[in-house]
């Protein structure tokens, strides 16, 4: 009896160190695989895991950052990005070692390996994953919008001006500074399309979705978009002649997208109203989620196909959906699937960023961004003040149209593999980085510029009604 409870106070006397030891022990443990992670390889399949949990942690530091910075979540997710992003570690770790190895060396040890650290790659699942997040996106946006608020005159105008300015900008700027006409055309097309994604972030997180200026915004960007692709589609399959076979390929786009998104919504409408309404009219259940879900992919899918965006498909689906009384549950059930996926999408638009070619190209670079706001702001907010919209609030559709984003990247990708009559690439590396540099300065600086204006309507609108 007597032994037991001697080895009972060894027991209880000696837990707490036990416990420390464990500790001590597990730490080291997530230590030497964070480094391992970092600065080894590891294989494809283990290594998503980490790229996984670090980006959810550089999503949760974005959080914080918004206390601090006083900036929509949609700004600092993209400052996080830059920061993570290869270039950026690039330039900044071998400083940062050096500085920490010299500190460290007058205790007698360098803890800090020279090779660069990788954290992300743009690529693989988290380029999928951001893809998945901008549909997701467009689609809970599509949920709070009507067919009514998109597909009207108004809009058209303004997304059509939205189209025809910056592509003759982009156009004859290439002739002027001395490049090929394949080029002048892959520009004119990369600076008409318009990232609705991180607008309508914004707008949503400034609580004015409902707005007119925000309903045209959204509107006439859907317009937009397909204006844009299919100008791609021109630009790809520019006819040596025009003669009804070289013309073809584009007049096939077109038809196919005029029956996708007409037809689309009414095939949607009776989906929705046949089938989904009466599913969801007591307590979703997992079928009707994965059938919603099955949904919006299909329409992403068929977008995608007939050469049209993905997100295009999935804005036409919550448009759709948003036909059944019950879309309010459909909101509430998607909100965990964005709220992973989305910020990894505006995170990895931050990581496409070159900050060695930004610095190596900044006189074109800078040139063809303000041709990309200016295009935008005048055409847009034209055709807004055209439609009797007022002064201020067409220049907030102009700055709301203002972002490039992922489409400019998807044609300047094209423009990298496409093959021109001498044989070579129609973009190089450095004509790609130009664009793609244009496409990250005019999304990062639309948060900024269109919460002050919405600020500043707010202000001016708060006298009236006290």
């Amino acid at each position: 009896m007597e032994k037991r409870k001697i080895i009972g106070k060894i027991a209880e006397r000696t837990r707490p160190y036990a416990s420390l030891l464990f500790l001590l022990l597990a730490a080291l443990l997530f230590f030497s695989v964070l480094r391992a992670s970092l600065f080894s390889e590891v294989e494809e399949d283990k290594r998503i895991w980490f790229e996984v949990s670090f980006l959810l942690f550089a999503a949760i530091l974005a959080e914080f950052l918004v206390v601090y910075l006083k900036q929509p979540t949609v700004m600092t997710l993209l400052i996080v990005g830059i920061l993570i992003s290869p270039s950026a570690i690039s330039l900044a770790y071998p400083l940062l070692a050096g500085g920490l190895n010299a500190v460290a060396g007058v205790a007698g040890f360098a803890a800090f390996p020279a090779s660069v650290p990788h954290l992300v790659s743009s690529e693989g699942f988290v380029r999928v994953f951001a893809q998945i997040g901008a549909i997701i996106l467009l689609f809970e946006i599509g949920l709070h919008s009507r067919v009514s608020q998109i597909f009207n005159l108004r809009n058209f105008i303004v997304g059509l001006l939205g189209v025809i300015l910056p592509f003759v900008g982009g156009y004859y700027y290439a002739v002027a500074s001395g490049h090929g006409f394949g080029y002048a055309m892959f520009l004119g097309a990369a600076l008409t399309a318009t990232s609705v994604g991180v607008t309508v972030a914004v707008l949503r997180e400034l609580g004015v979705l409902e707005k007119e200026f925000a309903k045209i915004i959204l509107g006439a960007a859907v317009i937009d978009d397909v204006l844009a692709l299919l100008a791609l589609s021109l630009v790809t399959n520019f006819p040596a002649e025009l003669t009804a076979p070289a013309l073809a390929p584009f007049a096939q786009v077109l038809a196919a997208a005029a029956v996708f998104l007409v037809g689309g919504v009414l095939l949607g409408k009776f989906i929705v109203t046949k089938y989904f309404d009466a599913a969801l009219a007591g307590t979703p259940s997992r079928r009707e989620y994965l059938a919603i879900l099955a949904y919006v992919f299909a329409y992403a899918y068929v977008s995608e196909f007939i050469g049209l965006s993905a997100i295009v498909g999935a804005f036409i689906a919550g448009i759709t959906l948003n036909y059944s009384k019950n879309s309010p549950k459909i909101v509430e059930l998607f909100f965990p699937l964005g709220a992973f996926f989305t910020p990894i999408f505006f995170i990895s638009l931050g990581m496409l960023v070159d900050l060695t070619a930004l610095a190596a190209n900044i006189v074109p670079i800078l040139v063809i961004t303000l041709i990309a706001v200016a295009a935008k702001v005048v055409g847009c907010g034209a055709g807004a003040a055209m439609m009797g919209v007022k002064l201020r609030e067409s220049i907030a559709v102009g700055i709301g149209m203002v972002p490039r984003g992922e489409i400019a990247l998807i044609i300047g990708l094209y423009g990298l593999t496409a093959v021109g009559p001498d044989g070579n690439s129609i973009l190089g590396p450095n004509e790609y980085a130009v664009i793609a540099s244009m496409a990250f300065l005019t999304t990062i600086i639309i948060p900024v510029l269109l919460k002050k204006i919405v600020e500043t309507q707010e202000g001016n609108a708060q006298p009236a009604g006290q």
